[in-house]
């Protein structure tokens, strides 16, 4: 991914930046956890239910669109756009739907890591997250969901976790309604 989107924005900022600017081109400033959700933070939590907003802050960061057989993977028959985030050893995508949600994407990531990452960014920034129901629900094939409530301005949106153990992927969603 590139380096300056993804160190733009950390729960710096209420529900909105994540990080800070980094050059093009460098290797990934953290691990695959801290890539994906600083990548949510600037590109999904940044533009909660504005695809418009996405789309084109990932256009002028050069994030380039997936080929149509993966954009096509990645959206299961939902309308959106599907964008290559990845840098050099970290495969990492941002799918923004037409319906204002968003999905960061990364290919490996350790469970445990996604998770304490986002939950030390949220308490960092003073953007606390609520856990929903039997916060960890472990699903048949392996995959496990762990679903947040995060009130910003008055507006509550719910962002999902969904990790599988050992470590392929993680991926985790915001749905801004």
């Amino acid at each position: 991914m590139r380096r300056a989107l993804l160190m733009f924005a950390m729960f710096t900022a209420p529900a909105s930046a994540w990080a800070q600017p980094a050059q093009q081109g460098q290797p990934p400033a953290g691990t695959p956890a801290e890539e994906l959700v600083g990548l949510f933070g600037a590109a999904c939590l940044h533009f909660a239910g504005n695809p418009a907003g996405t789309r084109t802050f990932l256009t002028q960061q050069n994030v380039p669109r997936m080929p149509d057989k993966a954009r096509d993977a990645f959206l299961a028959g939902r309308p959106g756009q599907v964008f290559d985030a990845s840098e050099p050893g970290v495969n990492l995508a941002v799918v923004s739907l037409d319906d204002g949600g968003c999905e960061t994407v990364v290919e490996k990531a350790s469970a445990s890591e996604v998770l304490s990452t986002l939950q030390r960014e949220a308490q960092s920034s003073n953007t606390p997250l609520t856990a929903l129901g039997g916060q960890t629900d472990k699903g048949a094939n392996g995959v496990t969901h762990t679903a947040y409530a995060v009130t910003e301005a008055g507006r509550t949106m719910h962002i999902l976790v969904s990790t599988e153990v050992p470590s392929p992927q993680a991926v985790i969603t915001l749905a801004p309604k």
